[in-house]
């Protein structure tokens, strides 16, 4: 297929060819020759072809002429069609009819690419405005050869028109005419809706003219486009382009996104606080979710979103306590993060489940709502919902006015519910404090602090708690300090005023050290939160001191503390504008925060609550060492995951690929301890929550292997032990050889931890192939190995305590399928004390939901439903649906009373 060619007159200048007689063709639309001013009535469509064929192409054979116009007819067609042109006006100067056949003329085409080849964009796209095809309808009838050539010419021309477009409008811009650059970029997409240049052109347009949800919305029609066109996702170029321009307007914040199920007895530890001139929003999002299934709640940060969108779900476990809701924050991460976040969330181990296994997933959890918190990224959320039946009612938050959702938008308070919400949080400090005796501002000077402050309410809220210190100014004297501040009605990238940042700094003034301290500190982390354990290492200080720092930060009304029933961890959260001003002073060098952290996992590898309230941190710190500092994964990962962490809090599973990095890493570097430690570890996330039996087994496999090389017999023989079992599960045949290998290595080692684990794995392989005589006889030859170790003082009686959970249960559920009812049971209920003693929170559940199903089998129906109801309790809070789920299921099940 050839290009456009020039022929000898393109040369020229358009004043020479204007003056100049001779031939001129139309070739833009439909063809018209013209000799000297006047029409050569030529109108068969065959020679019009071939006289705009000559043209562009330049000379020509008679034998090409044949085979493009007459193929297979023979040159005969060639000389009477150069005879009929010989004898039109002119033809003697314009045709040239030798050895090859040549044509003289001068085109608008001609003088399009002239423009063109000079930059001249403007008055080349007035000719080819409005767009007609090259050679109008002339194709039509035509032989493929034919038709193949002048596609080609066509979208040669489509591609310098669109070059041209793209090029004059970005010339307009740099002029300031951004009304007509946007024209030129529309017939830009016009031309073709498949070219992400346009789109990339119109959003940094768009954004540069302060519309970024216009800016937004073209990316949008672009992702849609696309998606329904090619099945495909936008370029890079244009995913960096949007998450460039939303940083900009300052629609990035944090990452590492947790979902977790919100029900009736989570109430109390949510978002609390008043909700003050927030009445209609309320309703307003009510309504739009009953007629739509989707809405947004928008609005600059600190404006209460988030606190909006817990009233909507405390209204709606207030309607129905059997509800749930799903909330998800979604941060900056990508769109795969996410949505493995909140399969996560629900259970699902598939790892690309379809709309129609989520929805039964959303129904067997009886979530009503899902609640999409600090959406920053247009396409991570847009794909998201993508996977999300139409009919599952989502709430989103977000500061950027985001395209396709009904948006209900947050602006700050009217006066009266401003001066409300000071006043009801100036109360509940005093409630708080016991010596509180401050006289509350009069009207006026909170009138003002309110205008001062923007009615903002989150200002409103650090104002009030300010003010309730002992050692703080009056409400005149902050008002005052307030109002030396520079005015600035307009918020910053972050939504804030500097009448906010003003407030923030009076806070500050009165901190002691510590809590200063503490404050820069916590601005250094990875994430806005922080337990007292990890700050602790990273200001190298005691952790009670640090404790006692973050609480007078709360005191100030700069962090707020949360606690869970059942769990003796804190977690100090600071709101993202505080946070913002933190970490403007970046106290700690990121590394150093990098090391802290990785010391934190070594240290409390055995505390799998407090390392999962730090999971942002953690997660935060391995994303900075994957970039900067790769050698610190490994590290880092063994102290997270070696203890029992995964077995008792699961694992982000949209992380893997930071996991797998991490044992790359250490194998590269021959580290094969932490390489065998790491690979069992990616083996247990493999099979328990992905459900890829196959991968893990290579994975134990690797683990073996590198246990064997650095003389960890009792690793070698576990990990050995667990792809046996596997094997078994999948019955492939060398499942007997790798459990005889593991029992060998085993009994060498005479460690006789690891003589109980294989003898455990034993079982579990016998009980797989129903033989459940010897499965029970393995399992109790294992306790009696792991009894002794039990002593106080043994150095190995936390993992023994740890393994004799699993074969205590084990044993139980073997007398069980034998129909040793009593024994199942007595087994079982000393598998909960272990596990219990361990503060195995996640292993206590599940034999609480064991003795249900037992106590279900002996027809003690009222015990059975007490178990199972404590048992779905435990997996609520520890956010485990899926197991959470299988015991509902058993509940319900239970015959009901009477």
């Amino acid at each position: 297929m050839s290009l456009i060619h020039r022929s000898a007159s393109e040369s020229s200048s358009p004043s020479s060819q204007a003056a100049a007689p001779g031939l001129t063709l139309r070739l833009l639309g439909e063809v018209r020759p013209v000799w000297q001013g006047r029409p050569l009535g030529l109108t068969a469509p065959r020679l019009l072809r071939l006289l705009a064929y000559l043209h562009l192409h330049g000379p020509a054979s008679r034998e090409e002429l044949a085979c493009i116009f007459w193929p297979g007819r023979g040159a005969a067609h060639v000389r009477q069609a150069l005879y009929t042109l010989r004898g039109l006006p002119g033809a003697e100067e314009w045709l040239i009819d030798g050895p090859t056949v040549t044509v003289h003329a001068r085109s608008d085409l001609n003088e399009v690419w002239h423009h063109l080849g000079r930059q001249d964009h403007g008055p080349a796209l007035e000719l080819l405005r409005p767009r007609t095809p090259l050679l109008g309808g002339l194709f039509s009838g035509a032989s493929a050869e034919f038709e193949d050539w002048l596609e080609g010419q066509q979208a040669a021309l489509d591609r310098a028109y669109l070059s041209a477009l793209l090029a004059h409008a970005q010339a307009l811009e740099g002029g300031g005419e951004r009304d007509q650059a946007h024209d030129y970029l529309r017939r830009a997409l016009d031309l073709d809706p498949l070219d992400e240049r346009p789109y990339r052109a119109l959003m940094t347009l768009e954004s540069a003219a302060g519309r970024v949800a216009e800016a937004l919305e073209v990316f949008e029609t672009c992702r849609l486009t696309l998606r329904r066109e090619l099945d495909a996702e936008p370029q890079p170029e244009t995913l960096a382009l949007l998450r460039d321009l939303e940083a900009e307007s300052g629609g990035i914040s944090g990452n590492h996104s947790r979902a977790r199920v919100v029900g009736a007895a989570d109430l109390p530890f949510v978002a609390s606080g008043p909700l003050c001139g927030r009445k209609e929003d309320l309703e307003a999002v009510t309504a739009q979710l009953l007629t739509q299934n989707r809405a947004l709640i928008q609005g600059l940060a600190g404006m209460g979103k988030s606190r909006l969108a817990w009233a909507m779900v405390a209204q709606m476990l207030e309607e129905d306590e059997a509800s749930r809701a799903l909330w998800l924050e979604l941060n900056a991460d990508a769109s795969e993060v996410l949505l493995r976040a909140l399969l996560d969330g629900l259970g699902l181990r598939n790892p690309a489940p379809d709309a129609a296994a989520i929805a039964t997933a959303l129904n067997e959890h009886h979530i009503r709502l899902i609640v999409l918190d600090n959406a920053a990224s247009s396409y991570a959320l847009h794909s998201l919902l993508a996977h999300l039946p139409p009919t599952v009612t989502v709430l989103v938050t977000s500061r950027q006015r985001l395209p396709r959702l009904p948006r209900v938008s947050l602006h700050r308070l009217a006066r009266a519910d401003s001066m409300a919400l000071v006043q009801a949080y100036l109360e509940e400090g005093k409630e708080n404090q016991e010596d509180a005796d401050l006289p509350p501002p009069d009207s006026y000077t909170l009138d003002a602090l309110c205008a001062v402050l923007g009615d903002h309410p989150y200002a409103l809220r650090l104002a009030a708690l300010t003010l309730g210190q002992q050692s703080a100014p009056g409400a005149r004297e902050l008002l005052a300090a307030l109002s030396l501040a520079p005015l600035s009605l307009a918020p910053d990238a972050h939504g804030e005023g500097q009448s906010v940042a003003a407030l923030i700094e009076q806070s500050l003034a009165l901190l002691d050290a510590p809590a200063y301290e503490a404050y820069l500190g916590l601005g250094s982390l990875f994430a806005p939160q922080t337990t007292p354990e990890l700050l602790a290492l990273a200001l190298r200080r005691d952790a009670a001191d640090t404790e006692t720092a973050l609480y007078s930060l709360t005191d100030h009304g700069l962090t707020t503390r949360d606690t869970r029933s059942g769990s003796e961890t804190v977690v100090y959260r600071m709101h993202e504008l505080t946070w913002h001003e933190a970490r403007a002073h970046r106290a700690l060098h990121p590394h150093a925060v990098l090391k802290a952290t990785r010391d934190f996992a070594a240290q409390y590898t055995q505390t799998p609550d407090l390392l999962n309230h730090e999971v942002p941190n953690l997660l935060g710190a391995a994303g900075l060492a994957h970039r900067q500092h790769p050698a610190e994964l490994p590290a880092l990962f063994c102290g997270w995951l070696r203890g029992p962490y995964i077995g008792a809090r699961g694992f982000p599973t949209a992380h893997l690929p930071l996991l797998a990095e991490a044992v790359r890493v250490a194998e590269e570097a021959e580290d094969w301890e932490k390489a065998g430690v790491l690979s069992g570890k990616l083996g247990d996330v493999q099979q328990a929550l992905l459900g890829d039996q196959h991968a893990a087994i290579d994975q134990y496999l690797k683990a073996a292997s590198y246990a064997e090389r650095v003389g960890l017999a009792a690793k070698q023989a576990t990990a050995l032990a667990i792809a046996g079992v596997l094997q078994a599960l999948n019955h492939l045949p060398e499942a007997d050889s790798t459990l005889e290998d593991a029992a060998h290595i085993a009994q060498q080692s005479g460690d006789a931890l690891i003589q109980g684990r294989v003898l455990e794995k034993q079982g579990v392989a016998h009980a797989m192939r129903q033989n459940f005589t010897a499965a029970r006889d393995s399992l109790q030859a294992a306790r009696e190995t792991l009894r002794p170790l039990l002593a106080p003082q043994h150095p190995q009686l936390q993992e023994a305590r740890a393994t004799l959970i699993n074969v205590t249960s084990n044993l139980g559920q073997a007398h069980q399928r034998l129909r040793e009812l009593d024994t199942a049971l007595a087994l079982k209920r000393e598998a909960l004390d272990l596990a219990r003693e361990s503060d195995e929170q996640f292993a206590a559940a599940s034999r609480l939901a064991d003795i249900g199903e037992v106590l279900g089998l002996m027809e003690r129906f009222e015990e059975s439903r007490a178990a199972l109801q404590e048992a779905t309790g435990y997996f609520r809070e520890l956010g485990a649906t899926a197991q959470e789920s299988a015991a509902r299921n058993l509940l319900n099940a239970l015959p009901q009373p009477a």
